[in-house]
């Protein structure tokens, strides 16, 4: 998965660090969760080459998961482990802003889930309405997904017209 720009490798790894706001942290700090498997090497390694950020100091912690009662089996269960990095970064950090869900996708979503919300209180089995099923469409086209290509209404209608019909003689 290696792939060659210039005379560095660049590898693109399956990793996920979320950003953890805390207003103890000083302007230049910032708190992430990151995966169990990561050192600080790689945690710095990676916010260097990835977010072209540099980085000065990195600290970790692992928390341990919180104990917990299974009311079914009435056995303890442990929730999994959390690793916590406190990176302090040369140049000054602000957190990004929250993203505006009734901008981003019309409102749609919002509708959408409060109209599921508003159908799952009636009873016990949700029941899509014809107006559900409107806004569901609807929120699926403003969403880009990369899993598919455009299914909206008028490219499916074309496809379907512009099919060959064959006569036989």
């Amino acid at each position: 998965m290696a792939q060659r720009f210039g005379n560095f490798k660049v590898y693109l790894p399956n990793l996920v660090f979320k950003i953890i706001p805390d207003s103890r942290l000083g302007v230049n700090q910032a708190a992430f969760r990151v995966p169990l498997q990561l050192n600080k090497l790689d945690i710095k390694d990676y916010l260097t080459h990835v977010y072209n950020v540099t980085v000065t100091d990195v600290r970790t912690t692992v928390f341990p998961g919180k104990l917990s009662l299974n009311h079914f089996t009435g056995q303890k269960e442990r929730s999994p482990r959390i690793k916590k990095a406190i990176v302090t970064i040369k140049e000054e950090f602000h957190y990004p802003a929250e993203p505006d869900v009734n901008k981003d996708f019309k409102g749609l979503q919002v509708e959408y889930q409060q109209q599921r919300r508003n159908n799952k209180l009636k009873g016990w089995r949700i029941r899509p309405t014809l107006r559900l099923r409107e806004l569901s469409l609807n929120a699926r086209q403003h969403v880009p997904s990369p899993y598919r290509d455009s299914d909206t209404p008028a490219s499916k209608s074309d496809s379907s017209s512009s099919s060959p019909s064959s006569s036989s003689s």
